[in-house]
Parts: C-alpha cells; structure tokens; sequence
C-alpha cells in the first residue's frame, strides 16, 4: 500500500471519529445538572477533551516528523519558513486580543457566573482567533486549489 492510500485511510478515520465524538457530545450538551438544575452537565466532555488532546498530540506529530523530512530532502528553504510562520503569526494575533480584553475588564459568562481570570481569557482568546485565521486560511487554500485544478 502506498502513502497516498494511507493517509487517505488516515484521514477519513480520524475525521470519522471526530464526527461521532461531537455528535455524542452534543447529544446530550444541555442535560442539567442534577445537584445543580441551572448548571449543564455534558455528558461526553471527557471523550471530547481526550479526543481533542489526542488530535493536537497527533498534528504536533506529525508537523515535526514533515518538518525534519523537509529539510533532510530539500534543505532549509525561505519558504517553509512562511508556512511554520503563519500560525505563530495567528497565535500572537489571538494573544494580542486576548491581553487586550484583559485590559478592558472583560469577563466572561460561564454557567451563569461572572468569570474573570487573566490567564484563561489569553489563552481562551489565542485559541479561538487563530482557529478562525486558520479557518479562513485553509478555506481561501481549498478554493485556490480547486479554482487552479479545474482550469487544467
């Protein structure tokens, strides 16, 4: 089998159990909780959580294993410094807004309660803005390559 298979195989198997860890999730997101009705208890958090660590410890990976590649095949190029630079970029962008909610009080609303820790709304902030970046910068990839593919 090649790698092109592999990878394939690879990636419909770890997009499929994603799809079942989120719609478990989901399934029962606002259940309330028992010792407290006005709180959520979700009951495949967990799942989500080991699920969500396991893809992040398989890109980091995987990222690292196509970085010594790279540069044992080809050599230390200009250009894979920009491909490695675009999510630090998007995580120091994220951080940026994060310290700056920060400067200006905001809070956040977590199960009815005001909750206002420095550290978790960086790093709360960080995540979901360079998840967005990101978002759009493979979507504008995907319609690049398919735009490119069809005038062949």
């Amino acid at each position: 089998m090649n790698t092109e298979k592999i990878a394939k195989y690879t990636l419909w198997a770890l997009a499929g159990i994603s799809v079942i860890v989120c719609i478990l999730f989901f399934i029962n997101f606002s259940r309330p909780w028992e010792e407290d009705p006005s709180m959520y208890d979700p009951q495949f958090l967990d799942v989500l959580l080991i699920w969500s660590i396991a893809l992040l410890v398989i890109a980091a990976v995987a990222a690292l294993c196509s970085f010594i590649m790279y540069v044992k095949e080809w050599g230390f190029n200009k250009s894979y410094i920009y491909l490695w630079g675009l999510p630090i970029v998007t995580c120091a962008i994220g951080a940026a807004i994060g310290f700056a909610e920060v400067a200006k009080g905001k809070h956040m609303l977590i199960n009815g309660e005001d909750w206002f820790k420095p550290t978790e709304l960086i790093i709360t902030d960080t995540c979901i803005v360079s998840i967005g970046i990101m978002f759009i910068g493979a979507l504008a990839a995907i319609c690049y390559s398919l735009f490119v593919s069809l005038k062949k």
